[in-house]
């Protein structure tokens, strides 16, 4: 009988089983949206402006959510996530980026690029974590050590000016796109508890089962508020 190869020939691993699914999906809003008007400019006019833009709530026309924050966590083991390091800047009148996900333990690096006078007030509920000013000339790092939403104020008058950092206890983490699209890829398969957070529109919470492998699908709807 005829054969391939020789008896020597080394025999090719069996392909490796995935165990690792992804998420797919989109946050979106119901109903007739009106976007926020421009916030008004109260100091600073010369260099800011009359308005600047509204980020609060910005959604396209297939009512897709931007800056939404998708969070897995598993419910059938713990999770640790390693911390990383951010940049919180101030561009033009505004915080840049408006809203941003961080591991515990993350160190943010606040940073001023306007000609102009800036602080950093961050609060966790009502209470201060942090208030800093930042003069051009100035850099400053914080540790990230709450978990929680983050809210970002600044204090010179600068009313108008806003900005999020959630801070999580999951490397299984999101913050949607303009069309409200989100991807978690390389997820160990199981049961997770997902929560949606978003500035305006609060808190969706859902449960999912991930895969051994492939991708599943969760489009999370608000109503108008």
């Amino acid at each position: 009988p005829c054969t391939s190869g020789s008896p020597d020939s080394p025999v090719p691993p069996p392909p490796l089983i995935s165990s690792h699914g992804q998420l797919r999906g989109a946050v979106l809003l119901s109903g007739k949206y009106q976007r926020p008007a421009p916030l008004k400019v109260v100091k600073s006019r010369s260099f800011c402006g009359l308005t600047v833009p509204n980020e609060t709530l910005l959604v396209d026309r297939g009512g897709g959510v931007r800056n939404a924050v998708v969070i897995l966590r598993p419910l059938d083991r713990a999770v640790n996530v390693k911390p990383s390091s951010i940049l919180l800047d101030n561009k033009r009148c505004a915080f840049t980026p408006h809203v941003q996900i961080a591991g515990v333990g993350s160190e943010l690096l606040l940073k001023n690029s306007d000609p102009i006078l800036h602080t950093v007030h961050a609060r966790l509920g009502k209470e201060t974590l942090f208030n800093v000013g930042l003069p051009r000339w100035r850099q400053v790092s914080k540790v990230l050590d709450r978990l929680g939403a983050i809210r970002i104020d600044c204090d010179v008058l600068h009313t108008w000016m806003s900005a999020a950092i959630v801070v999580v206890s999951t490397p299984y983490v999101a913050v949607t796109g303009k069309d409200g699209s989100f991807i978690i890829a390389e997820i160990p398969a199981g049961k997770y508890d997902v929560e949606i957070w978003h500035e305006v529109l609060g808190t969706n919470k859902a449960q999912i089962l991930v895969p051994q492998s492939g991708t599943i699908s969760l489009e999370a709807v608000y109503g108008v508020i």
